[in-house]
């Protein structure tokens, strides 16, 4: 059965794995800064209107950046500025396109009927329709894009207030960026995961084949009709292969009730033998116990005799010290006894030696008091 090949392409494209390279379109009104945002974000030198007017775009003006933490590189399609007196003309930039991933509308903050913000609601409804990724960032009029930037992604409602075109979008938040780099942030964010579409597909263009679709519907209904006939054959059939499988497994069933039985009276003469030992088991656990109980006993008679010995020990090793000192005080004592018996000695000898002086003395004396008596014994008889 033939389908659309228009479908079937739209599809395909949209389960095929992202490229490196993630292509995003960036529309938005003439002189609103798209190439300015292009060079200040990819490091280009394009020629930019200085937000008076529009200028005239390139031939493949793009430029590419990349951020930390996403691996795909991300490149930015510079349009032609769109005219807000010609609503629509974005839709015909868009469906022109091929083979991108996303889009990117710039929309101004100082104007919002001059800001192509009348759009916005048919902006988004055939983005989703063409299930195209969107970001919308919303500028505050500063062509150099500092301090601010706002960015609204395709997941926030926006409130306008814009009766002429009847949009009333809730606005949930807006966030502010300090640099472009943030803004990088939410654009590789946004894109992270986008897919390519090799054909942008215009709503009305997927409407046309309802008809056609509707016919290939009867078709499919009357396949499910035979489906469901060829069903009822198969369960018939499954019925009486259930049939049988269920007799097989109630014969099963019967001969596993002879193996339970068996097992149990396996399993009970294991359990009495298991009985056996562990009674066996008890003893020798009580054995060990008493055993155990008198280790301790005389572990505890142990610890006592050791913590005796150990204050027999100190005791003994303070008297050891106490006779050290008194050692090293009768060595001294000794020492000055030693120095007092030499100084006797030598007063000894001193004396010793002033003694036999004096006996020599007392001798010499002697002897002249001998010679004196026997010259007063000569001079007597003389007389």
């Amino acid at each position: 059965m033939d389908s659309n090949p228009d479908v079937a392409q739209f599809i395909q494209s949209a389960a095929t794995h992202t490229d490196e390279t993630c292509k995003l379109i960036v529309l938005g009104l003439e002189g609103i800064g798209k190439t300015t945002l292009i060079n200040e974000a990819c490091g280009t030198h394009f020629n930019t209107s200085d937000g008076r007017s529009g200028c005239s775009v390139k031939e493949n003006q793009k430029g590419t950046f990349r951020v930390d933490g996403f691996s795909r590189c991300y490149e930015l399609i510079d349009m032609l500025g769109i005219n807000y007196k010609n609503p629509g003309e974005w839709q015909k930039t868009l469906h022109g396109r091929s083979e991108v991933h996303g889009v990117i509308f710039l929309l101004s903050g100082i104007n919002p009927r001059e800001s192509a913000l009348g759009e916005l609601p048919r902006i988004k409804d055939y983005c989703s329709n063409l299930d195209i990724p969107m970001l919308f960032i919303y500028r505050d009029g500063f062509l150099n894009f500092a301090p601010r930037i706002r960015i609204y992604a395709d997941t926030h409602e926006i409130e306008v207030d814009d009766e002429e075109a009847m949009c009333k979008i809730v606005k949930t938040k807006f966030l502010r960026y300090q640099n472009l780099q943030e803004v990088k942030g939410v654009i590789a964010q946004t894109f992270a995961n986008a897919q390519q579409l090799h054909q942008l597909l215009d709503p009305i263009v997927i409407c046309g084949h309802v008809k056609m679709l509707r016919e290939e519907n009867e078709n499919f209904k009357m396949e499910i009709k035979s489906l469901e006939q060829n069903h009822r054959n198969i369960m018939n059939e499954q019925k009486k292969e259930y049939d049988n499988q269920i007799s097989l497994l109630n014969e099963l069933l019967v001969k596993a009730v002879l193996n339970v039985k068996e097992l149990k009276q396996t399993i009970d003469k294991i359990s009495e033998d298991n009985q056996k030992q562990l009674q066996e088991l008890i003893k020798v656990t009580q054995s060990l116990n008493s055993d155990n109980e008198h280790l301790r006993l005389k572990n505890e008679d142990l610890t006592k005799q050791k913590s005796a010995l150990e204050k027999t020990y100190t005791d003994l090793y303070e008297e050891k010290d106490a006779l050290l000192i008194a050692i090293r005080e009768a060595k001294i004592k000794r020492q000055l006894l030693e120095i007092v018996k030499n100084k006797l000695d030598n007063e000894i000898d001193n004396l010793t030696r002033t003694k036999d002086n004096l006996e020599k003395e007392k001798n010499v004396l002697k002897n002249k008091k001998l010679r004196q008596q026997q010259r007063m014994r000569h001079i007597g008889k003389i007389c």
